[in-house]
């Protein structure tokens, strides 16, 4: 291995005399006209073409003191930045090759890292905006040709997006130059073009001026008044700052560029004359480009000034222009991207110094010189990030706002901060003198300079992004239908949608995507069970019966008329037409089952062959003779992860891209396949052959061969089972030529050539293999040589594959989807397509169903793929599951009846002879299938996949638990499982931890559960309750709670509360000794509601109509949800709940800093003793429910008891858990009592008897609205951890009850663990991926159908504060300890406990009352307020 020298010697000659620097690097070259080109470069970019309009901004006093001061601070601290290259000595110490290097060697670890931070974050955004800006330029090309040639009114609209994506190619190959020193001649190039499009800049603002075209301009830049108010002004000013900084914004590649530069003379001396060269050149520029074109503009100048000239004439020289910048854009990318490779490249070669894909270099030659050298981690890393670049840049595409925020978060800490701290460090400049209070001065300048431009580029991206959010709300649904058409036309067709574009080869393309599937790799296995004269004629047949009932059911596609009738747009629609309603759900029936069934068939052979390429590459490496065993669960699931985001693909208009994709893989691995068949034949290795097949006593008994026949015969079906996407395929055809006869040229191209591979692959491997012909054909060829061959086929079967999962699951999901449209058409969830934009055009478009839907149907199949990892006998039971009731029987009815055909004519019983042999051939087949299947379910378990032989040494305490796998032969399954355990229950092996909760980590936990959602309520409740009550409601139950989870307490262990032995959750506590979430998933979205609202009246005015559904909302909590819920345990959630715990302090703090200024403003509410008062606003009736729900409320508060046996189970054992939890305990109910009676009496305070169900939102959505904004954020970030919180013993029970259940299988125990190095960072389980998963899901989508709140936290207060907060704790003490009946502590806890219980029952009903009266006034999923 040559990793380290080819490392050392890239882009050399191979010259052995080849000199060294001081640092071991090879002799560096630059000089200062190459450091002045990279200078130039990064300093001269997009941000000259925004200097008119800072100018204007700040008018001609401002703009020109800005652009001089801020060039002469750059120069200053770019000098500083020279001289710290070196350390200790400027000119003899120790090199520093990046920034983040210098800042380590003068300011420390601390400081480096974040340095790093910022200068990355700020290099990666640099990029982010050079892409934004080189696309606007090339669209303005394009602009500038369509104008020219079509008139100055042509409507010449463009998306930024194609530019974007070809810019991002073009970057990954020049991506591959490693670094700085090789980028000499592109900085170069970049540094004249820089030049070029100024100085064309400069021209054209010259001829405007010349020509008296000139703008108005004042002193003071835009006047307030007449171009904007004065907070605009101000806005302006603010963001004009940004933008002059970000022009020089150029330190973060300085140390680089100074890395490049030779010994002699000194590099510090160089870099100097670098800086003062490139910034006096740039700033000369700067000033020409501001002061001309704010002359040339006036106070009206544009972000971009080259745009302010039109795209008119001359055409010639703006579309120079906008070249030049794209050229030079190309070369500032790579120059600030550079730092960022280098930085994550060197620490990846220290990491690993010994791996080959990190550290070795591949030579590129042209003759006997090297020009190039390539390598592996260079190629994948710097693609993905040029890859994400491109995405993000094409997620914002709005320029000037984007610019100042690059600039103002890079300019103070990179250009002044860490310089003057770096030369104060260096130079040890003494506190308050005279050097050091100046450089302090200039920083705190800086700072102020960059928060204001901060300020005010947030403030632009928030109105840009509010005005792209305000476009959509306004056009809506209509606007989407009228700017989104799948055609390009306006047009629609006869029955009302959008025009079809389809053709015969876009439908042979998705017909061979259905047909050429996994079934191909089976044919040589059917052959050999049939034989030569069996397996060759049922082929033909099969294809002659296929082409000719595909022909018959494309007729039927209008009705009655097959080319003017009404159109049929799904298989069922037709059938109904032809054949009534009966025949129609049969039809449903089978045909959506049969496309189920297809796709959790694709899923397993798309897993089989992942597996198979990792076989492959381990036989290759490894040797023959190596038990290379892997699993299929991971790739389904990745698979699966995959399918979902295709899944969004709305329906096959969209899908043609795919499917040519697709079925170009699978001619691809078909002749591969038969490539490998025909050198196997060729070398004389080909297998025995007959005319019959498998021979009977041979190679199988005669009951065999029959079974075996019949399988064949499912096989050779499934290969031809498209019929159930035929009709769909045929509603994408357009009308003329008429869609009937399209469809038939289409089915005959597409069976022939399918037929044409069926039999060379089913012949050919028959003839290589023989009678041993293997179920998969591609594995029969082994895994060993060619095993890059094979590797590839295999990836050709997955992409395949991939494109075929989408094309069978269209029609199911388009039928769910119509129903559903059907039943809820005034649904936004249902029906609201929200519009994904890049630039000005629409891209894509999103739905809640279908995301929702969608999703879960790719979860349950990948679910069901996993339970049935066998492949030949799942394929032929599908084959003949569909083909007769799909591709024979429904067409020739509906041919039949719609021709009218008499009963007994020739024609009819040819038709219904051909039915019969089909059904006959259709039995056989699903008898063999089903008799396989059985045999394989009689040797497989569910969920029990194959797996390298593996260990697990899981610790809890001082217990260890050894888990082994082992096998046998390499066909065998897993054989048996081996734990050991010491002082553990089987049932207790979820994942096995050292615990190190203390009385804090468990006071975070119960803060977290307790101070929630709740909170906001107790106003209302207050209110309803009056001062007495309400103050005795809440003292009552803080008591009853702290006394009752101490008693809990004590029962963690059984019989002694220290010695005794665990219980792991509430339920072996109550075992031992004798849910809230939906709640959550409601309150959230309210919260961001308010955010959105607040912002809205802000924006628009108090009277303004804002109007918001909960709905995305929802939605958007569940994904994150799904996320966080794969944290394993309690013990993983500490961090979490503790941001949660704090930002529930901080939300409460608002509320009552919010109430306190409404009380000593004297806009205080009316309140009594007693709360509402009956006959002023409400009946009696109506008081006692709201008492009740009030005391329901105030249970809610305080219900944390369902999690405090898990909060528990996390703390370490010394001291005793039972007194760190009373501690916990305490310190949490004091904490949060004091809080609610500060929420509930200043809440009531402020509002009286009018209190609202939620606090914060009685303030209003006006002012402060950032505050209400701010308040509303805080209790979202603490429901996302409550719910976890709250979450995991629901998780925590549903998995150690799979872990009882299936104790061997390794879909329910195996920890999958993700590493970073050699750091394992979190594990993933194929249960809690998949449970946890469904369980949000669940929770989110009753949440939906429930959107009412006051009355859902009552009666969850009230379902769960007596028998978990009150009995069950007083039960387990008695037991415990023995508590004789009828003694003096027995009654008082009886009594306390009925007295609890009357409360529950009374806040039960109450609220039961609440929620019938808001489902009365409420729809399901109907969201908006």
């Amino acid at each position: 291995m040559r990793g380290t020298e080819d490392v050392n010697n890239k882009f050399s000659d191979g010259d052995e005399d080849q000199q060294f620097d001081d640092d071991g690097k090879p002799k560096r070259t630059g000089t200062i006209w190459s450091a002045s080109a990279h200078i130039i470069t990064s300093i001269i970019g997009s941000g000259v073409l925004s200097l008119a309009w800072g100018t204007a901004q700040l008018g001609w006093i401002g703009g020109l003191v800005t652009l001089i001061t801020f060039s002469c601070i750059a120069f200053y601290t770019s000098n500083l930045l020279a001289d710290c290259y070196r350390s200790p000595d400027p000119v003899t110490g120790k090199r520093n090759h990046s920034y983040m290097e210098e800042v380590r060697s003068n300011l420390g670890r601390i400081n480096s890292i974040a340095c790093g931070i910022l200068q990355y974050a700020n290099l990666s955004g640099m990029v982010i905006g050079y892409t934004i800006t080189a696309s606007i330029s090339m669209v303005a090309v394009h602009k500038s040709n369509c104008f020219h040639r079509k008139g100055h009114s042509a409507s010449c609209k463009f998306s930024n997006n194609p530019y974007m994506i070809g810019l991002g190619v073009f970057e990954i190959f020049l991506s591959q130059i490693p670094n700085l020193h090789n980028l000499t001649i592109l900085s170069a190039i970049a540094a004249v073009m820089s030049f070029g499009y100024s100085s064309i800049g400069i021209g054209l603002a010259l001829a405007t001026i010349i020509s008296g075209k000139g703008g108005k301009t004042t002193l003071t830049g835009v006047e307030v008044g007449i171009d904007v108010t004065v907070a605009d002004k101000v806005w302006r000013a603010c963001r004009a700052l940004g933008d002059i900084a970000f022009t020089y914004s150029f330190s973060a590649v300085l140390v680089e560029i100074q890395d490049t530069l030779k010994s002699e003379p000194p590099e510090n001396q160089a870099m100097k004359k670098a800086n003062g060269i490139s910034l006096f050149t740039v700033t000369a520029f700067y000033l020409m480009c501001g002061i001309l074109g704010y002359a040339a503009f006036g106070n009206d100048a544009p972000g971009n000034m080259l745009t302010g000239f039109g795209f008119y004439e001359p055409f010639w020289l703006v579309d120079v222009a906008n070249i030049f910048i794209v050229v030079h854009l190309v070369g500032a990318y790579q120059v600030f991207t550079q730092p960022v490779y280098l930085f994550y490249e060197t620490w990846a070669r220290e990491k690993w110094p010994n791996s080959t894909f990190i550290n070795k270099e591949y030579p590129i030659k042209i003759g006997n010189k090297r020009v190039l050298s390539f390598n592996l981690l260079r190629l994948t890393g710097r693609t993905i990030f040029v890859v994400l670049a491109t995405i993000l840049a094409m997620a914002m595409p709005f320029f000037n706002d984007f610019l100042a925020l690059l600039g103002a978060i890079g300019f103070w800490p990179l250009t002044v901060y860490f310089p003057v701290q770096m030369h104060i460090a260096q130079r040890k400049i003494k506190r308050t003198s005279l050097k050091w209070c100046i450089l302090q001065l200039i920083n705190f300048f800086c700072l102020l300079v960059s928060l204001a431009a901060a300020a005010g580029s947030i403030q632009g991206v928030g109105e840009t992004l509010s005005r792209k959010d305000e476009e959509f709300q306004q056009g809506g649904i209509d606007s989407l239908a009228t700017n989104y058409k799948f055609a390009d036309d306006e047009e629609f067709d006869d029955d009302g949608k959008p025009k079809r574009t389809g053709t015969v080869w876009t439908a042979s393309a998705h017909i061979i995507t259905a047909i050429i599937g996994s079934g191909v790799l089976s044919l040589a296995w059917g052959t050999a069970q049939l034989g030569w004269i069996g397996g060759v004629a049922t082929l033909v047949i099969f294809s002659i019966i296929t082409g000719y009932t595909s022909n018959l059911l494309a007729d039927c596609y209008r009705s009655p008329d097959p080319v003017t009738g009404k159109r049929n747009h799904t298989y069922m629609e037709e059938v109904r037409a032809n054949l009534g309603r009966l025949n129609c759900i049969a039809c449903g029936t089978v045909q959506y089952a049969n496309l189920t069934g297809m796709v959790i068939g694709y899923t397993i052979t798309a897993s089989i062959s992942m597996v198979a390429v990792h076989k492959s590459n381990c036989f290759h490496e490894k040797g023959h003779a190596v038990s290379c065993m892997f699993s299929s669960n991971p790739y389904m699931i990745g698979l699966g992860l995959f399918e979902v985001f295709l899944s969004q693909i709305p329906n096959f208009h969209q899908l043609t891209w795919l499917s040519s994709v697709a079925a170009v893989m699978s001619f691809g691995y078909s002749l591969i396949g038969i490539g490998l068949a025909i050198a196997k034949i060729a070398s004389g290795d080909g297998g025995r052959t007959t005319l019959t097949g498998i021979e009977v006593g041979v190679d199988v008994t005669s009951a065999d061969k029959t079974w075996r026949m019949f399988r064949a015969l499912g096989d050779i079906a499934f290969a031809y089972s498209f019929s159930q996407v035929l009709v769909e395929i045929q509603d994408t055809l357009k009308s003329n030529p008429p869609e009937n006869k399209v469809m038939k040229k289409a089915s005959t191209i597409s069976v022939f050539t399918t037929t044409s591979f069926y039999m060379m692959c089913g012949c050919l491997g028959y003839a290589a293999f023989g009678n041993s012909a293997p179920g998969n054909m591609l594995t029969g060829f082994g895994f060993y040589e060619p095993f890059w061959l094979v590797d590839i086929a295999n990836i050709f079967i997955v992409i395949h594959l991939v494109g075929a999962y989408q094309v069978f699951a269209q029609p199911v999901y388009h039928k769910l989807e119509s129903w559903a449209s059907e039943n809820w058409p005034n649904s936004t969830f249902v029906n609201k397509e929200y519009p994904i934009k890049i630039g000005s055009k629409i891209m894509y478009t999103f739905n809640m169903l279908r995301l929702t839907w969608r999703t879960i149907f790719v979860i349950l199949v990948t679910t069901l793929a996993m339970a049935m990892p066998f492949f030949n006998d799942i394929l032929a039971f599908l084959g003949s599951l569909g083909f007769w009731p799909l591709t024979v029987y429904f067409p020739v009815r509906m041919y039949i009846a719609k021709n009218k055909i008499k009963r007994g004519s020739m024609k009819w019983c040819m038709l219904q002879l051909l039915n019969l042999l089909c059904f006959l051939v259709s039995l056989a087949a699903a008898v063999g299938s089903i008799q396989g299947v059985s045999q394989s379910l009689g040797s497989s378990k569910p969920f029990q996949f194959k797996l390298a032989l593996s260990r697990f040494i899981l610790q809890k305490r001082n217990c260890s638990a050894y888990v082994v796998a082992s096998y046998g032969s390499a066909q065998s399954k897993l054989e048996h499982l081996i734990i050991i355990f010491s002082n553990v229950d089987v049932h207790n092996l979820s994942i096995i931890y050292n615990f190190t909760g203390t009385v804090w980590t468990a006071s975070a936990h119960i803060i977290t559960a307790i101070i929630g959602s709740g909170v906001l309520s107790l106003a209302w409740a207050t209110a309803q309750l009056g001062w007495l009550g309400g103050i005795a409601t809440l003292l009552i139950f803080s008591g009853i709670m702290l006394y009752t989870s101490n008693l809990l307490a004590d029962s963690y262990r059984t019989p002694d509360p220290i010695t005794g032995k665990r219980n792991y959750t509430y339920m072996d506590e109550v075992q031992a000794n004798l849910g809230f979430v939906v709640g959550y998933t409601i309150t959230a979205p309210k919260s961001m509601v308010a955010v959105q609202k607040s912002n809205c009246f802000h924006k628009k005015g108090h009277a303004a109509s804002c109007k918001f559904s909960n709905n995305p909302y929802m939605i958007g909590f569940g994904i994150c949800e799904i996320f966080l819920s794969q944290i394993p345990n309690f013990h993983e959630l500490t961090w979490l709940s503790t941001i949660a715990a704090i930002m529930s302090f901080a939300y409460s703090s608002i509320g009552v800093g919010l109430a306190l200024e409404r009380i000593i403003s004297g806009k205080g509410g009316k309140t009594s003793l007693t709360g509402v008062e009956i006959g002023v606003g409400i009946s009696a009736a109506e008081k006692t429910w709201r008492m009740l729900r009030a005391i329901g409320d105030i249970a809610f508060a305080y219900g944390f008891s369902q999690i405090l046996v898990d909060i528990q189970d996390t703390l370490q054992s010394r001291p005793a858990e039972n007194k760190v939890m009373k501690k916990a305990n305490a310190i949490s109910m004091l904490t949060t009592t004091v809080f609610y009676m500060m929420c509930g009496c200043l809440g009531y305070a402020a509002f009286g008897n009018d209190a609202p169900g939620n606090m914060l939102t009685g303030f209003g959505f006006y002012e402060p609205f950032w505050l209400i904004d701010l308040a509303n954020i805080f209790i979202v970030i603490h429901i996302v951890g409550a719910y976890q919180v709250l979450a995991q013993p629901v998780y925590k029970m549903i998995e150690s009850f799979a872990i009882n259940k299936w104790p061997n299988s390794f879909f329910v125990k195996a920890e999958y663990p993700i590493r970073i190095g050699n750091k394992t960072v979190l594990s993933f389980n194929s249960l809690r991926l998949v449970g946890r998963t469904i369980f949000v899901i669940f929770v989110t989508i009753v949440s939906m159908a429930m959107p009412f709140f006051n009355d859902v936290i009552a009666f969850l207060g009230a379902l769960g504060f007596w028998p978990l907060a009150v009995y069950y704790p007083i039960q387990m003490h008695i037991a415990q300890h023995k508590i004789k009946r009828w003694t003096f502590k027995w009654c008082i806890l009886q009594l306390l406990n009925f007295l609890c219980l009357v409360v529950s029952l009374a806040a039960a009903a109450a609220s039961i009352q609440g929620i019938s009266e808001s489902l009365r006034t409420a729809k399901l999923f109907q969201f908006k307020e």
